[in-house]
């Protein structure tokens, strides 16, 4: 199995990362998870250091249609080194109730009408999601909350058409729709009303600016469209622009001003532990962050130990929940290395160490591992630990017991 993201798009597609889960089907070893990986990494980071600063959304773009069209496919197989991990490691530690607060599907309708792929990957749809999740979280009873999809030139009202009816296929699951500026707040309104919709998606990609990297708030997010999110108490998921992240300055005193003041009613969800992918942004944020109202925090993806404890130790614990980013970042056989303030989805192409027979295991349990050893280390009682995992978001989001 090669290296998810070590192609040849992944070295020259600049910030073009695009992770896609497309099927499963059963081996002897269990399940199979297929994946079109690649597109480098998921965190303003470029591989390149000497054209990140100045990669546009228009490069992006390009990138993508390009790179979409010759990605390649990978395999992963659920392992005898995973189901191990999990008996051995997890299984005491994930509560049989779980409330994943970051994943998302996979349909054609997502794609551009004229992309070359079209009609070339199957279906990742509730179903499916539900299925794998049996093998990867044994025994466990998911609600999932559905994140609209980001890619240039979508379908947004088809993909809010897919995203409600898949939602419906899972008594405790919620969709935040994606939104970009384009998007007109009567049609956001509609589909809040009469698609059942809790809450919004917007993504860095599609900044007014065109520089997907160093973009504020409000340039991927309009303040027309916050004022109806604040009207209508919607959530906010954020995957955090600019290269500090949540440290960043900007990124600091705008969450300020909106959650304390311009729009209080707005409750947001800071994805990937505030996109803290390492030590370094957390920690210089979190005594600001952890005295705005209305701030939660999803743990999806993040593989360093570090962030999670931070959390664990310093935040409320109730303002926490857990997520995965499943088929997009966290269904593949490696994790998210830090390497200072750097950080790089990192996998094994083709484990040749004679040392050990251990094999590595799947992204996800990567997580999983970090949230158990922080949550050793922070103390955190086995009440706190499902609240994390199901019981915040049941309260956050009224979800049935």
């Amino acid at each position: 199995m090669r290296n998810p993201g070590a192609g040849r798009n992944a070295q020259e597609s600049g910030d073009c990362r695009w992770t896609m889960l497309l099927a499963t089907g059963s081996t002897q070893s269990g399940i199979w998870i297929m994946s079109q990986i690649d597109l480098t990494n998921n965190v303003g980071m470029l591989v390149n250091p000497t054209n990140h600063r100045t990669h546009s959304r228009q490069h992006w773009q390009k990138d993508c249609m390009e790179a979409v069209s010759e990605l390649e496919t990978h395999f992963s197989t659920y392992n005898a080194s995973d189901r191990q991990v999990w008996e051995e490691d997890l299984a005491s530690f994930v509560p049989m109730k779980i409330f994943d607060a970051h994943i998302h599907l996979w349909s054609d309708i997502l794609l551009p009408p004229d992309a070359p792929n079209r009609g070339s990957s199957p279906t990742w749809d509730m179903p499916t999601t539900v299925e794998v999740n049996q093998t990867i979280f044994p025994g466990r009873e998911i609600g999932y909350l559905i994140l609209g999809n980001p890619f240039p030139g979508c379908d947004v009202d088809a993909q809010s058409r897919f995203f409600a009816e898949q939602m419906k296929l899972n008594k405790n699951s919620r969709v935040h729709r994606l939104v970009t500026p384009a998007c007109r707040v009567d049609d956001i309104r509609a589909d809040i009303e009469t698609l059942g919709f809790t809450g919004l998606k917007p993504y860095r990609i599609f900044s007014t600016t065109g520089d997907i990297n160093e973009c504020r708030i409000h340039e991927f997010l309009t303040h027309e469209q916050m004022e109806l999110a604040n009207d209508l108490g919607l959530w906010v998921t954020m995957h955090l622009s600019r290269y500090d992240g949540c440290a960043d300055e900007y990124n600091l005193k705008d969450l300020e001003e909106y959650t304390n003041n311009r729009y209080p009613k707005i409750k947001w969800i800071l994805a990937h532990c505030a996109r803290a992918f390492t030590y370094w942004p957390l920690r210089q944020a979190i005594d600001r962050l952890r005295d705005m109202p209305n701030i939660w925090y999803d743990s999806s993806a993040v593989t360093d130990f570090m962030p999670h404890y931070t959390l664990f130790k310093k935040e409320d614990h109730r303002r926490i929940m857990f997520g995965t980013d499943n088929m997009v970042a966290n269904a593949w056989h490696g994790k998210y290395v830090a390497m200072g303030r750097f950080w790089y989805q990192m996998g094994t192409p083709q484990p040749t160490s004679d040392h050990t027979d251990a094999r590595p295991v799947l992204s996800v349990y990567e997580q999983l591992l970090c949230m158990k050893h922080a949550a050793e280390i922070a103390e955190l009682s086995p009440s706190q630990i499902e609240d994390i995992f199901f019981n915040n978001a049941q309260a956050a989001l009224g979800l049935e017991d």
